[in-house]
């Protein structure tokens, strides 16, 4: 205590101490990671798919023990569905010996697997991939004309 500071005053001004939030009691659980080895193909001339796809990609998803595969207009297509929609995150991409042919390997979640994919969501509710990209195109067209 200072020569100066009356007998028994606090060496502090009392400040009253932030509330503390509280914490949950239970925690999320943890995202266990998973990695998934995605294979693209250029399409062929028998191969069915959507106006303007250019490859197929495939990969095995886990949950639903079976090979997915969808149709891309391009690899940066892909690339943005998974990285920045899906939120994985691309760790090694090869170039292999075919057009269209790469390998990719994404570090994902398991969780990513349960939740349901675009698709069924749009069929829940009535719809399929086309009838939202004719509802794109109707928009583009009308503000084209304004």
């Amino acid at each position: 205590m200072r020569q100066e500071d009356p007998a028994g005053a606090p060496l502090e001004p009392a400040v009253p101490l932030p509330a503390v939030e509280g914490q949950p009691s239970e925690s999320p659980p943890p995202r266990r990671p998973h990695l998934v080895a995605m294979i693209t193909r250029a399409l062929g001339e028998g191969d069915e798919a959507g106006p303007g796809a250019a490859l197929r990609a495939r990969y095995w998803n886990p949950h639903e023990q079976r090979w997915n595969e969808s149709d891309y207009e391009s690899l940066e297509g892909l690339r943005r569905r998974h990285v920045d929609e899906e939120g994985w995150e691309l760790l090694q991409e090869q170039q292999l010996d075919a057009p269209h042919a790469v390998e990719l390997i994404f570090r994902a979640h398991r969780i990513d697997f349960t939740r349901p994919s675009r698709e069924q969501i749009l069929r829940d509710i009535g719809m399929t991939p086309d009838d939202v990209n004719q509802l794109l195109e109707d928009v583009d067209r009308r503000q084209d004309k304004e």
